[in-house]
């Protein structure tokens, strides 16, 4: 960007960040704004990727800033002749100098970073993929561009979170069978079985870890299996069904069951939304299920 530069810098050293960051000073220039106006004294400062402008110096050339919300206009103060505009984006005011009208999407990035451009352009392919695409021509205009991995990418950083683990139990909270039973429903599956079946229901007794599975047609039928189950269980182990535990789908918190446990004295507890790891119980036993099937 800059018309004229020169490497003799003697009175610039180093130049201090906001963090408290040095960054070297190698070369003074001149940088041309508009077809009449141009700004001198423009500082090149290594490991600085943007293009930064000083309020203070355009006031000092002869500019004056009115800032906006949306938007900011620099003109002279001798006339009020507009000389460019820049554009508000969250908190920075932005400008390109490149462009006849500038816009939010063109001064989003300086030339200084048009390898971060082409980043996000590309679907954030990695640096040196990008360096292997232009080495092979492979994308037009995608040349003369230095891809440097020289600081993070924090849609990259986002997209790579995994969330912690939740702390596994090391005592039983249980005393006895059916005091609490874990549910989950998978399905559909990829293949229907040979009766029909598109569907896994799966109970697990949190004391004895003993599993149950049904197979359904539909997933309306959990109610009515799960009431079927609930009288044989306790039949069976001449015990009562104290509480259940599932997830928050719509199989298991409707009218039918929480009648049934309202009838019956039982206790439906809920994992937190978006939080199966609170199921975890039988969500494996649901997974290992599903790669047999």
């Amino acid at each position: 960007m800059f018309t004229s530069l020169s490497e003799n810098v003697k009175d610039y050293d180093k130049i201090t960040f906001g963090d408290n960051s040095k960054g070297k000073v190698e070369g003074l220039g001149k940088i041309e704004i508009s077809s009449e106006y141009s700004i001198s004294n423009v500082l090149l400062v290594d490991s600085l990727n943007f293009n930064l402008l000083s309020v203070g110096q355009l006031c000092d050339l002869g500019f004056q800033c009115l800032f906006k919300p949306n938007e900011v206009i620099v003109s002279k103060i001798d006339g009020g002749e507009e000389v460019f505009k820049g554009f508000r984006h969250n908190n920075l005011y932005l400008v390109d100098f490149n462009s006849k009208k500038a816009n939010l999407q063109a001064c989003l990035f300086s030339k200084s970073s048009m390898g971060w451009l082409w980043h996000r352009r590309l679907a954030h392919v990695g640096m040196s993929t990008l360096k292997k695409v232009m080495k092979k021509d492979l994308v037009r205009r995608l040349n003369d561009i230095t891809f440097e991995k020289d600081k993070l990418c924090s849609a990259c950083q986002a997209g790579k979170q995994v969330a912690n683990t939740h702390p596994s139990k090391t005592f039983m909270s249980t005393l006895r069978p059916l005091e609490l039973l874990h549910m989950d429903l998978f399905g559909p599956t990829t293949y229907t079985s040979i009766g029909g079946n598109n569907y896994g229901f799966v109970i697990v007794d949190d004391f004895s870890r003993y599993i149950w599975v049904y197979f359904l047609e539909d997933k309306t039928e959990v109610a009515h299996v799960f009431s079927k189950f609930a009288k044989r269980a306790q039949n069976e182990f001449n015990t009562s069904i104290v509480k259940i535990r599932s997830d928050n789908g719509r199989e298991f918190d409707n009218t039918n069951i929480e009648e049934y446990c309202d009838e019956v004295g039982i206790k439906h507890e809920f994992s937190t939304t978006y939080t199966p790891q609170q199921n975890g119980v039988v969500e494996r036993k649901s997974r290992t299920l599903i790669t047999l099937t």
